[in-house]
């Protein structure tokens, strides 16, 4: 199995599922006492997130995320794993603007591009966008699905404001057992989709796909499930690669 980098700690919750999943696929596929190769690269997220629009922050900070996130992705890249990905779904809209000088030697799997080859493949075309408020309201997500061929439904304001009210606290690693049904009852109410799109890495903290409306599309485990095959078997598709 190759080595498989990951870049975490935004939000380090979320990164903790990453470092799961992925050692979840390894003993499923190998058994014993296998665990995956792994590289995680977990950054300090403060300098990062305080960019994000909102709360007095000004709509061109986001712009300097880009140096920052290109910088922590090729100090990652320099040790050299065979296989990338960013554990974070709205650090992909930064990620977009520099990609194409990136020329890493290794593949990134974009979160946006797998997740709409999933959602291809699973026959489903119109979809619930489940994110933080800002991922939501963008637009960067749904334009990239979109080019897919896939239509992101966005939910009104008062849901986005409920999803962003659980997300929050998710990122900081508090958990109430509410949050599942509150998070449920936002998704009922759009369960004429073909699936719900978790855009948002802290979300699958909340979600009992058992319990859900609509097919869960998980951009965590979606993620993970391409790197570790990658890692494993080692194709690459190059509509859902991105150096």
């Amino acid at each position: 199995m190759k080595t498989i980098g990951v870049l975490g700690g935004t939000s380090w919750p979320s990164t903790v599922i990453y470092y799961r999943l992925l050692n979840e696929l390894a003993q499923e596929r190998f058994g014993g006492h296998h665990s995956a190769r792994l590289l995680v690269h977990s950054i300090d997220y403060h300098e990062i997130r305080s960019r994000y629009p909102g709360d007095g922050v000004p709509p061109d900070a986001f712009d300097g995320i880009a140096p920052l996130l290109e910088a922590e992705l090729r100090a990652l890249a320099a040790c050299n794993p065979g296989c990338i990905i960013l554990g974070n779904n709205t650090l992909h809209k930064s990620l977009d603007t520099f990609a194409d000088r990136l020329a890493l030697p290794m593949p990134l799997f974009h979160i946006v591009d797998e997740t709409a080859a999933a959602a291809r493949a699973a026959g489903h075309r119109r979809v619930l966008l489940l994110a933080t408020r800002f991922t939501m309201e963008d637009g960067f997500f749904a334009r990239r699905l979109a080019a897919h061929g896939i239509e992101a439904v966005i939910p009104d304001a008062a849901d986005r404001a409920e999803v962003q009210a659980i997300q929050a606290p998710l990122a900081r690693g508090e958990w109430l057992d509410e949050y599942t049904g509150r998070l449920l009852r936002v998704i009922d109410r759009h369960a004429s989709l073909d699936a719900v799109v978790l855009g948002c890495t802290e979300l699958p903290l909340a979600m009992r796909p058992d319990a859900c409306a609509l097919p869960v599309l998980d951009t965590v485990r979606i993620q993970c499930q391409r790197a570790f095959d990658w890692a494993v078997d080692g194709s690459v598709p190059d509509a859902c690669a991105s150096n």
